[in-house]
């Protein structure tokens, strides 16, 4: 069985359910007060519910194969893990950005170069720029890359926005979708301040997948449909009648225009009408969805009627990119 872990609670795990019945893997979780779910789809896949931070912990160490978890937290909290892998960064949801922010009262702090001046100020009064956070690791490496040195992270695992006013921090570096809390507690961004800028993200323990060809069988099929889903979303399908004299005639005339090339080619094929009449022929193809106005302009140019638009829920490439590339993951020593 593929151990597969996904958030228990809030937002993110809404949203990987809502994400994962949109690529044709339904979670089902029939007793809400159990942990453990099943996907009808993929019969060997055991579905764990974890925290978000634990899911990370837990594909690190081996005890759970795959995961959904922020990037954020994957990137805090599995670094030293060699077996650790992101298997797809960017699944489409669960956006987020670690950010400094300061408090808005401080007018001449407007950059990160700013605060890199305060805390050398601080460090010749004899004292630290105080950085209240959730991700010591990550603010640590991007203060250092920004050549502040001098500073003193505080654990806070509670209402990190609020450290400020209460008096135990100078200035925090928190996760933020829009600002609005970040204002509510009278705190800014600054310019240059983005840490990190994150997204829900599938990852894997390399080792475990490694070890088992039908894990990776069942990895594959998960990443496919994945793929084919987000590929699809930019897509949709056309169907419209244009007369002509021969099948020919008409995918050349269709073709003319590069919005109508589809992925390989139209399909272009005779239609039977009810009065017997002939020189009508169906085309059908895929565009890009920014294409979809210039497209209909010239079906409509060159005589078609009856022109449908369908939205296109999976497109499937020659291979799955993600697990190509984590297969060489796999054996990498």
């Amino acid at each position: 069985m593929l151990r597969f872990a996904v958030p228990s609670k809030g937002a993110l795990a809404d949203d990987t359910f809502r994400f994962f019945e949109s690529c044709g893997l339904k979670v089902s979780r029939p007793n809400p007060r159990r942990y453990t779910a099943s996907i009808k789809a993929l019969p060997e896949v055991e579905v764990l519910l974890h925290r978000a931070p634990d899911i990370v912990e837990k594909v690190a160490d081996g005890s759970i194969d795959l995961g959904v978890s922020g990037y954020d937290l994957v990137e805090e909290l599995g670094g030293e893990s060699d077996d650790l892998v992101v298997v797809y960064k960017d699944l489409g949801f669960g956006y987020c950005d670690l950010v400094l922010a300061v408090p808005d009262h401080w007018i001449d702090v407007t950059s990160w170069r700013d605060v890199a001046d305060l805390a050398a100020e601080y460090a010749r009064a004899g004292r630290q720029l105080r950085i209240a956070t959730k991700f010591p690791n990550l603010v640590r490496q991007w203060c250092h890359q920004q050549g502040i040195n001098v500073f003193a992270l505080i654990d806070s695992q509670g209402a990190t926005e609020a450290a400020p006013s209460l008096g135990y921090a100078d200035i925090i570096a928190d996760l933020t979708a829009t600002g609005t809390t970040l204002r509510d507690n009278h705190l800014k961004m600054i310019q240059g301040g983005t840490i990190l800028q994150a997204q829900a993200a599938l990852i894997a323990n390399r080792r475990s997948l490694r070890e088992s060809s039908q894990k990776q069988r069942v990895v594959q099929s998960i990443l496919e449909l994945i793929e084919a889903r987000h590929r699809a979303k930019t897509y949709v399908s056309l169907i419209a009648n244009v007369p002509g004299s021969d099948v020919a005639d008409v995918g050349a005339r269709v073709v003319a225009h590069a919005a109508l090339a589809g992925l390989q080619g139209p399909t272009v094929s005779p239609v039977w009408s009810r009065d017997g009449g002939e020189g009508w022929y169906a085309v059908s193809l895929v565009v890009d969805s920014a294409n979809i106005l210039p497209a209909i302009d010239h079906l409509r140019s060159i005589g078609s009627t009856g022109i449908t638009v369908l939205p296109v829920h999976y497109v499937f490439a020659e291979r799955s990119q993600s697990f190509a590339a984590l297969s060489e993951l796999m054996h990498k020593s």
